[in-house]
């Protein structure tokens, strides 16, 4: 998500251990004096993690689309949501480990700081994908998993670079931000229909409602954490990779509900 305050150093503890200290620089020990470098936080711009989130987005999207039936889908997601679920368990119950250790290197590439010692991102990530396949039309899915993947991170790399231009909402983040991610959405909404549909203006109408829907979704959702180390929420203070997909599918199954002729799925959920 986008987040304009910077993101702050964890304080250390005069009498904490150096694996402490290491942890607050954005550092996990590995329990043999090394250390794996995490320093990446909220304000960096962080293109590998954007560019990670959304190609592992439209993969989703597209085994969803054009290879697995929604149940086997769903099956597929289930378990690997699993797997991710018992590896982040382990890491958290055995943080000295070597597994520990070698998760983070291996990811090191793409988390953040603050992932140390909180759940990482891709576990939210998969229960809003896997919430949208359940319970919504496939096209509605599909979408919604595209607004978070593609939306989301085009709103945060705006917000980031450009967002000190202009007005900023209450909750720190700007509206520069909010019309890449609403641009962002559009094209996405635009491109998805345009195989099935053609150019209409209500073609146009659909993926501008899209776009209103993704960018007010993303602008309300998640948090941003200031170098003071307080945190500031929007109404819906729900983890985005968790709350983007559920709200902006729902808001955005509505819109559709307008213009029957634009889904070439009719609604259904297969």
């Amino acid at each position: 998500a986008e987040s304009e305050g910077a993101m702050g150093v964890e304080k250390r503890s005069s009498g904490g251990a150096d694996s402490n200290v290491a942890r607050a620089n954005g550092h996990q020990s590995d329990g043999k004096g090394a250390a794996v470098n995490i320093t990446k936080g909220r304000k960096s711009l962080h293109l590998l993690r954007k560019l990670f989130h959304a190609l592992a987005g439209v993969a989703l999207a597209s085994v969803y689309e054009v290879l697995l039936d929604r149940q086997t889908t769903l099956k597929v997601f289930g378990v690997l949501l699993v797997l991710l679920a018992l590896g982040e368990g382990l890491r958290f119950a055995f943080p000295e480990s070597f597994f520990a250790t070698l998760s983070l290197r291996v990811t090191s590439a793409l988390a953040r700081t603050y992932e140390i010692k909180h759940m990482s991102g891709m576990i939210f990530f998969l229960t809003g994908v896997l919430f949208c396949i359940y319970f919504y039309p496939k096209n509605v899915a599909i979408l919604a998993i595209l607004y978070l993947s593609v939306g989301d991170p085009c709103a945060s790399a705006c917000g980031i670079r450009w967002g000190h231009h202009s007005m900023k909402f209450s909750n720190g983040k700007s509206l520069v931000g909010f019309l890449g991610g609403m641009a962002a959405c559009f094209g996405c909404t635009l491109a998805y229909f345009w195989q099935s549909h053609g150019p209409s203006a209500e073609l146009i109408a659909v993926s501008l409602w899209g776009g209103v829907v993704g960018a007010t979704t993303e602008l309300l959702c998640g948090r941003v954490l200031y170098s003071d180390g307080e945190t500031k929420g929007g109404p819906i203070d729900i983890d985005d990779n968790l709350a983007v997909p559920i709200f902006s599918g729902a808001l955005f199954w509505g819109v559709l509900s307008f213009f029957p002729h634009v889904s070439h799925y009719h609604g259904t959920f297969d």
